[in-house]
């Protein structure tokens, strides 16, 4: 299930996916909720109906806005998908980066949220702003600091993997032989930086790709086909 995600959607696509996610998480879309039917079990954690149905209705509306015209229901239908494998993906980079030992501390979440621009006035960080913000998206301070440092303990997760990755003068050379048979002297060295970001690019997505396959070949993951189609 996971694998889908990557093999049939451009890169373009999944850049736009995980600019979506980035902006669920940052703004609280998931919080763990306490109550609610359980739709998936990933290890030791439940995703619930409420979870499920609120990430689905964002990609939904981001998605709507951002295609406009080429949005149909036929492409609305494989958002629900997306919408569980992004939860389930998130359910495992978090207990991976457990398990590991990664901790977010206190001070980086603080960090983080005195940045943020929605929770500023005149330039700062304002409390007043903050908690009526996530007043009207139905958070509590706590549950809303809780996914942040979720998201951020998944994000290092990320980078350690995205670090891991290189590529080398030769590999480089090769690739762009490959991919340009029929190119002309010094194209290679004119063009050679954006080349090297776009192979790298892939390089680290397929690593990403091949990570969470890893994670998901030892972790129990159970969907409950009837509790999403309710």
């Amino acid at each position: 299930m996971l694998q889908s995600i990557h093999k049939h959607m451009s890169w373009i696509m999944w850049a736009i996916v995980v600019l979506i996610t980035v902006t669920f998480l940052f703004f609280g879309i998931y919080p763990s909720d306490i109550g609610g039917r359980s739709v998936a079990k990933v290890g030791g954690d439940v995703i619930t109906a409420d979870e499920y149905n609120r990430v689905y209705r964002t990609m939904y509306d981001n998605y709507k806005q951002l295609l406009k015209d080429q949005f149909n229901e036929s492409f609305a239908k494989t958002l629900k998908s997306q919408a569980l494998q992004e939860l389930v993906v998130g359910k495992l980079l978090v207990q991976e980066a457990e398990r590991i030992g990664l901790r977010i501390s206190d001070e980086e979440l603080q960090a983080v949220i005195l940045k943020t621009p929605s929770f500023a006035r005149d330039g700062k960080f304002d409390k007043v702003t903050y908690e009526r913000i996530l007043d009207q998206i139905n958070m509590k301070p706590a549950a809303f600091e809780a996914s942040q440092r979720e998201f951020l303990l998944r994000q290092k997760l990320e980078q350690i993997v995205r670090d891991s990755v290189v590529v080398t003068d030769a590999e480089l050379a090769a690739s762009y032989r490959i991919k340009n048979p029929n190119a002309k002297p010094g194209e290679f060295e004119k063009n050679r930086e954006t080349f090297k970001m776009t192979v790298l690019a892939e390089k680290q997505r397929d690593a990403m790709s091949a990570y969470l396959s890893g994670i998901q070949s030892r972790t129990e993951i159970k969907i409950d086909d009837k509790a999403l189609s309710m």
